[in-house]
């Protein structure tokens, strides 16, 4: 074969090469464009799903009470009206609900008395606030009178519970307490220390006499009753001795059983235990 043909035939290899190396270049430029658009495109449906109107809280949120863009869990002390009027004083700004800050309407739950903490969570489809509270456990009611309603309660942190958030839920059983709040005896000062003799009090003479404790009566602050179920107990004065005189109700109970008389109460004032009839 002549040198012609060779020079010919590699002319023609060399142009086949070329025109697959422009389509190559040309497969990965439009690879590349094809990528660009689906980026530009990822990111133009990002900003548009991130500003959607189903990010934004309705702006009846607060005034309408059949919405649900508030769901309220744990509030057995305080009112759903009260949580809405506590934290539709700080507006919310009308921006997507990602962009937020619930710290705020965290730190406003918090400051009402019966709120121990509070937890905020933002949810999509449909968006809306879950608030979340865990609130103080009470542990005793004061009252002036056997029949009259509670006027402040304690948590068993010392924390008051004012009279706004009461009476309380049936599910809670503080201990109640009878107490005019005079100087000397005011219940207003009581520390967590006073709550918590006062409840264990309760608890004790719930234990020996095998009864429910109704209410401790401290309107004579040096005389002490405490009324059962069945009977009362005169307890005296609340001392260092006063647990261990309550520990000898356990015996004296099953004597009421037997006993016909009327019985006024039962006295442990003293270390002498007797009981006191009631003539009338």
């Amino acid at each position: 074969m002549s040198n012609e043909y060779f020079i010919e035939r590699r002319i023609k290899q060399h142009k086949l090469r070329r025109k697959a190396r422009r389509g190559e270049i040309a497969v990965r430029r439009l690879y590349k464009f094809i990528r660009f658009l689906f980026v530009i495109f990822i990111f133009y449906a990002i900003y548009r799903i991130g500003n959607a109107h189903y990010w934004y809280l309705p702006n009846d949120i607060y005034t309408n009470p059949k919405s649900t863009a508030i769901e309220i869990l744990g509030n057995n002390i305080v009112k759903r009206e009260k949580i809405i009027n506590t934290i539709k004083t700080i507006p919310i700004e009308e921006k997507p609900l990602y962009k937020i800050n619930p710290a705020e309407l965290t730190h406003k739950l918090e400051s009402l008395p019966p709120v121990k903490r509070a937890y905020i969570r933002r949810y999509w489809l449909p968006s809306r606030l879950v608030i979340m509270l865990e609130e103080e456990e009470p542990a005793i009611i004061i009252s002036p009178t056997e029949t009259t309603q509670e006027i402040i309660a304690f948590s068993k942190s010392g924390k008051i519970i004012p009279k706004e958030y009461l009476p309380l839920d049936s599910k809670f059983k503080p201990v109640r307490i009878l107490s005019y709040g005079t100087q000397g005896d005011d219940y207003e000062q009581w520390d967590k220390e006073k709550i918590t003799k006062l409840y264990n009090l309760a608890y004790y003479v719930k234990t020996y006499a095998n009864e429910d404790v109704l209410y401790i009566d401290l309107r004579q602050p040096h005389n002490i009753f405490i009324q059962l179920q069945n009977i009362k107990i005169r307890l005296g004065e609340l001392d260092d001795t006063a647990f261990e005189r309550i520990k000898s109700i356990q015996d004296i109970m099953p004597e009421l059983k037997i006993l016909k008389e009327n019985i006024k109460y039962v006295d442990l004032a003293w270390e002498t235990k007797y009981l006191k009839l009631d003539k009338s």
